[in-house]
């Protein structure tokens, strides 16, 4: 096995250490330089291809292919799936001790307190009102703004786009529009 490559890893020697089913550890350099242990049935089912630097790798490159405008990322807003693994059941509600429904939204890092409810109907519709006018109106003013800097590149590096959003007297404001 020594000098054998596994991806980016090449087997140096043995170890002394053994796993639970008995197999040998092999120190290994990975191309980046780093040194660890992985064990011999580990490297030849393919359990081990890196040190643990190609999953930064790739981790890097998904983050290079998503589209972050203005601070959101448009992949996560438009392909978001309804998650349920909280106490509510749905995203951004989630059951007080009183038995009430508090519910939230994100965006932009910052989080909207849009207030509790009695009953989970209210809480679920009040959330979905609140994505309409704030994702999905993220999305539609964004592709608004890409056709026409399509069409105009000059009005494009003029007027960047702005997607802003506010609580004033307990109603959001959302603000799209040039500078």
């Amino acid at each position: 096995m020594t000098g054998r490559k596994f991806g980016k890893l090449t087997a140096l020697y043995p170890t002394e250490r053994r796993d639970g089913k008995g197999s040998v550890y092999w120190r290994c350099r990975c191309e980046c330089g780093r040194e660890i242990d992985a064990t011999e049935s580990g490297l030849m089912h393919g359990n081990y291809r890196s040190c643990g630097c190609l999953k930064k790798e790739h981790q890097r490159n998904i983050y290079r292919q998503l589209h972050l405008v203005d601070g959101t990322c448009l992949e996560i807003l438009e392909k978001r799936k309804h998650r349920s693994d909280n106490s509510s059941g749905s995203q951004g509600i989630s059951v007080m001790k009183n038995g009430r429904f508090r519910v939230d939204i994100g965006f932009k890092g910052k989080r909207f307190y849009l207030g509790t409810f009695q009953n989970y109907d209210s809480a679920v519709a009040a959330r979905k009102e609140a994505e309409e006018l704030i994702h999905e109106g993220f999305i539609r003013a964004y592709r608004e703004w890409t056709e026409r800097a399509r069409s105009d590149s000059d009005w494009a590096r003029e007027n960047p786009f702005i997607f802003e959003v506010e609580r004033r007297n307990g109603k959001f404001t959302v603000y799209s529009g040039e500078k």
